[in-house]
């Protein structure tokens, strides 16, 4: 039970049952002033600017606390929008702390992927997609990327995959459909073939029932912007719309927001002007820039009173920043100690940074000081490796911080492909990952020949492949052994209704191989890949279907965390 349950205000009026709430509600106590008036300002465009360290996670969810305490809005029609899979998961837990288990009914909290997801599979067939349509990640998608080039026999070598990705994903990121993008940048990859290219991926991507992340927001904006009954009725939906980390946001999600904000315009934005660190993504700072322009009316809060730094160390970084041109302005102070002032030391090069570094740890270490309190931030993780020959070199143990992931290693995206082949038919990326893995004689040809018969009736390849085998284009082993491979997809589909989805993923490791591919293996990796396995399938478990679980690798990737005591740190600023 929330310390809401039993409130029944008397008045009718929002200022009258905001200040009854306030009497008797502990989840404002310890706020200052500034967190205060961010909470209780409800009605109309709030911009808080949040300085680091100021409390903003906690404002932030207070708000949303005190919204439901008020009655002012049911959970569901609260839209709560966060840059990362990690801060949606603190904002829940921060409020169902607050308000008790009524934070679980908050259907609209997350990413802007996550959520435009959700709304894209409600309404897939209005932007031409199937409501069980894929999320192509990274590697998925530059391996269609190759296709499409080697289809229009572009030379990949002089234009690659990577860097047309890279071109794909800022024109998504600025809300740009094929048609849309400049002349100039179109015809700048491929001898002028980019744009034609851009199209000839869309419409691939449509045949395999499939989006990349930027079509996230891009076919959301698509849908709003043709469907204007569709946008009504979200705009009506949410009561109360906030957006944290808003300095991070790019064109799309700006478009995006805009478009679903202009109903109720109930919205509240946080962010800090001096901390956008995505620029290279897309993000554009100017979107808080100019909040009172795009929202007349607006309300603006400065959190600057800090909880997490030192006098000393918050004067510098003031100092520092205040150069910075196009910021709206805030300083930032401290009522705890000035702290021990920074050091600034200058070095000839890197390794006399990394020596330098090094000597300072182990004066430390010998001092008292654990290994486990010193990090190493680094701009670019190509600036590692100084640190790293050197920890080696005078017997250091350090870890570093966001290596490989769980969901990237080779045997769980083995595992995934397979799973998706069996959840998600027109997944042509994952069923030609696993076409010969373990080996069954269905080489390069093979999946050429069903590539050439699926691009030209325009089908995915298992269906290819389910006419290919009733012919005499294959020769008679590799005919036998699609064969099996299809029934056996066709088979483990059949029991998606009827078997719980750890113990069908055991059943389609199994029984096709993969498991005991590893079994055989003899590489001192094998083990550490079965039990990888085994974590996949206890994983599965946490979620009621497999669909859920597929959108939920799609869409999050945890960064492994090592278990090792007593190590540096080293990692970017980013983490």
């Amino acid at each position: 039970m929330s310390e809401f349950d039993d409130y029944a205000p008397q008045e009718n009026s929002l200022a009258a049952r905001a200040r009854a709430v306030a009497q008797r509600a502990p989840y404002l106590d310890g706020l200052n002033q500034e967190q205060r008036a961010a909470v209780e300002t409800l009605e109309g465009p709030v911009l808080v600017l949040a300085g680091a360290g100021t409390g903003k996670t906690r404002a932030l969810t207070t708000r949303i606390a005190h919204i439901l305490a008020l009655g002012q809005a049911r959970a569901w029609e609260i839209l709560a929008v966060t840059f990362t899979n990690k801060a949606a998961r603190e904002m829940r837990e921060r409020v169902e702390r607050l308000v008790g288990e009524g934070a679980q009914a908050m259907q609209w909290l997350g990413t802007f992927h996550a959520i435009s997801a959700k709304i894209l599979r409600r309404h897939a067939e209005l932007v031409g997609l199937k409501s069980n349509f894929t999320i192509l990640d990274t590697d998925d998608q530059i391996r269609l990327i190759k296709q499409v080039l080697q289809a229009e026999n572009i030379d990949d070598k002089r234009w690659p995959a990577r860097a047309f990705a890279m071109r794909l994903d800022s024109w998504k990121n600025r809300g740009l459909s094929p048609k849309q993008v400049p002349a100039g940048e179109a015809e700048s990859f491929a001898n002028g073939k980019g744009g034609v290219l851009y199209t000839l991926y869309q419409d691939r991507l449509k045949v395999l029932n499939a989006v990349d992340f930027g079509d996230l927001l891009l076919e959301t904006l698509r849908l709003f912007r043709e469907n204007p009954d569709i946008l009504a009725d979200y705009q009506n939906r949410f009561k109360f719309i906030l957006v944290d980390e808003y300095q991070d946001t790019n064109i799309a999600q700006y478009l995006w927001l805009r478009l679903i904000s202009q109903g109720r315009r109930n919205v509240c934005c946080v962010g800090d002007d001096d901390q956008s660190v995505y620029g290279w993504r897309g993000a554009e700072v100017e979107n808080i820039l100019r909040f009172e322009q795009d929202f007349p009316g607006a309300k603006i809060i400065r959190l600057e009173r800090n909880y997490r730094s030192t006098g000393h160390i918050l004067a510098a970084a003031s100092h520092l920043i205040a150069h910075n041109e196009g910021r709206l302005g805030k300083t930032l102070f401290t009522d705890g100690d000035k702290g021990e002032m920074p050091t600034l030391t200058g070095v000839w090069d890197s390794q006399e940074e990394a020596r330098v570094v090094g000597e300072d740890i182990e004066q430390l270490y010998r001092h008292g000081h654990s290994l486990e309190e010193i990090a190493i931030l680094v701009r670019a993780s190509f600036q590692m490796r100084e640190f790293e020959e050197r920890f080696v070199e005078i017997g250091l143990p350090y870890r570093i911080i966001g290596g490989p992931r769980f969901y990237e290693r080779l045997e769980i995206r083995d595992a995934l492909a397979y799973l998706r082949s069996v959840a998600q038919p027109a997944d042509d990326l994952a069923f030609e990952r696993i076409i010969n893995t373990p080996k069954r004689g269905l080489g390069d040809a093979t999946v050429q020949l069903l590539h050439h018969y699926g691009r030209a009736e325009r089908m995915p390849l298992q269906q290819a492949a389910r006419i290919l085998v009733e012919t005499e284009e294959m020769k008679p082993k590799a005919r036998a052994s699609l064969r099996s491979l299809i029934t056996d997809i066709d088979r483990w589909r059949s029991l998606i209704e009827i078997t719980p989805q750890n113990e069908l993923a055991e059943i389609i490791l199994d029984e096709s191989g993969y498991t005991e591919m590893w079994r055989q293996d003899k590489t001192p990796e094998a083990a550490g890949r079965l039990e990888n396995l085994k974590e996949l399938i206890r994983a599965i478990e946490e979620f009621p279907d497999l669909a859920a679980f597929l959108e939920h690798v799609s869409l999050v990737m945890e960064a492994e965390e090592s278990k090792e005591q007593e190590r540096i740190s080293i990692m970017t600023l980013h983490g």
